[in-house]
């Protein structure tokens, strides 16, 4: 299966099939301060009874020592009480070392998954104990053969045939995932952009620069 991000944003977004089937919808809302947090709301498109959008999961961004939290009946099993009945992230999408950016999981087949980063290319979702691949991402838009979207660029969430964790749990964990990526490529950015400031104006003032 494939699923392409439209708009390639992960967190304010619709997963959309080779065939232009919507099938998860994500928003999220943006905090009023930044004492708050924002809130994303996963949902199935179409999957109610009267053919309404049917909210699976909510996460509530950490930030400013808050931990960000899952909300959802597919966690119902490992809720922390102190997170009012929420499951953490730390705790639902463990590392496997301090520095590391892999993350593992436990699935509905109670078999473990780990989200694993390529440099320069994206994520893949390998199976544990057999280590094998189960779904890859590339965060760089790539050229589209066939289906709906034929002759764009997109990025796309590729699920292999062979994978039997419940899609409603891969496409929230992968959210979680390339959020968490994309929120370091910021701050990697930022700091970049910080020394290049303050290497102009050491070189402004060493020149004898005037206003």
């Amino acid at each position: 299966m494939e699923l392409y991000l439209f708009p390639n944003d992960p967190v304010n977004t619709v997963f959309i099939t080779s065939d232009g089937f919507l099938r998860y919808r994500v928003r999220t809302s943006r905090p009023l301060s930044s004492l708050r947090s924002c809130r994303s709301v996963i949902q199935r498109v179409g999957a109610g009874k009267t053919n309404e959008d049917e909210t699976f999961g909510e996460i509530v961004w950490g930030g400013l020592g808050r931990h960000s939290v899952i909300y959802s009946e597919l966690f119902k099993g490992r809720a922390n009480a102190a997170e009012d009945k929420g499951v953490r992230v730390k705790d639902l999408l463990w590392k496997l070392n301090t520095f590391g950016t892999s993350r593992c999981f436990t699935g509905n087949d109670e078999e473990e998954y780990v989200w694993k980063f390529c440099k320069g290319r994206g994520f893949q979702l390998l199976h544990v104990r057999t280590g094998c691949v189960k779904a890859i991402y590339e965060h760089n838009p790539s050229h589209v053969a066939n289906g709906v979207f034929k002759g764009q660029f997109k990025t796309c969430l590729r699920i292999h045939p062979s994978c039997t964790l419940n899609l409603d749990i891969l496409v929230l964990t992968f959210v979680v995932m390339e959020k968490k990526r994309r929120d370091n490529l910021g701050d990697q950015v930022n700091v970049a952009a910080a020394e290049e400031e303050n290497l102009a104006e050491a070189s402004g003032m060493e020149g004898g620069s005037t206003m």
